[in-house]
């Protein structure tokens, strides 16, 4: 049933007319991080965007990894690399050579109906009904919880799971309007995600903080 909501949320979304707006789930992707710890793989979700071979997710998801790769909504496997890094906006811009996922523009965050476009090994990319319910200026520790640092975002309603982190914010109109990065532990069903400006900051001005160390 939550499937068929899910459906029914994004042809709402997306329009009548097929051909009016991008299918913004051929632009989601999974990610896949090796060598975080030598022992185990970190998942995550992406979206293309901005250009060909674009990919954003979470960055901690990819931190400390030696190897990437990004799965496609078809299944197909590319090896990614680290582009641009913000340990405090929690966001990794990747170069994916070879992927054709329909890259996605940035837009504007409004409170509302949404999608998160996010992946799972289990089920692939799907589309999961949300809804933006504010804008948030958040106080934060970095991903290696080093440093307090302060992020724009927005806060969602919907039914985001572990592992979605990365996974986009998509509205009406096909445009990414933020990057998933956590779930509420004491509030079901209430998730958190960088929004707009912080994306547009990420592919903008191309921070590059060391990468190499496991979150």
């Amino acid at each position: 049933m939550k499937h068929l909501v899910a459906a029914l949320m994004a042809v709402a979304l997306l329009g009548c007319d097929g051909d009016s707006a991008p299918d913004v789930v051929q632009s989601g992707v999974g990610i896949v991080a090796e060598g975080c710890a030598g022992t185990t793989k970190e998942f995550g979700s992406g979206i293309a965007v901005d250009r060909p071979g674009h990919v954003v997710t979470t960055a901690h998801t990819v931190a400390g990894a030696t190897a990437i790769t990004v799965v496609d909504s078809f299944g197909v496997e590319f090896p990614a690399t680290v582009v641009s890094f913000d340990k405090d906006a929690d966001l990794a811009l990747l170069d994916v050579p070879g992927l054709a996922a329909p890259p996605l523009a940035v837009g504007r965050a409004e409170v509302g109906d949404a999608l998160a476009v996010v992946w799972s090994p289990d089920n692939g990319v799907r589309p999961v009904s949300v809804m933006i319910t504010r804008r948030l200026d958040i106080t934060i520790e970095d991903i290696y919880v080093e440093d307090e640092v302060r992020r724009s975002g927005l806060e969602l309603v919907g039914d985001i799971s572990v592992g979605d982190s990365g996974g986009a914010v998509v509205d009406g109109s096909g445009d990414v309007v933020g990057i998933i990065y956590a779930r509420s532990r004491p509030r079901p069903q209430t998730a958190f995600a960088t929004d707009d400006g912080e994306l547009e900051r990420l592919l903008s001005e191309r921070p590059l903080d060391a990468t190499d160390r496991c979150q």
